[in-house]
């Protein structure tokens, strides 16, 4: 099984954020529409089972 902690999508809260913990971190992919380019950005902690979008690093 794989999990977020190897996606290349994860990337950790610093110690210093307002919303540490450890293992946090946020799921972050790029999307693009009519419009432009945005991002996405979901909270997840690195042992979560990976979602649809994961991507090895």
């Amino acid at each position: 099984m794989t999990s977020c902690n190897n996606c290349e999508f994860f990337n950790p809260v610093p110690k210093d954020a307002d919303d540490y913990e450890a293992g946090k971190g946020d799921c972050v992919t790029e999307k693009a529409d009519e419009k432009g380019r945005y991002w996405l950005s979901r909270p997840v902690f690195e042992g979560s089972a990976s979602c649809k979008s994961y991507s090895k690093r």
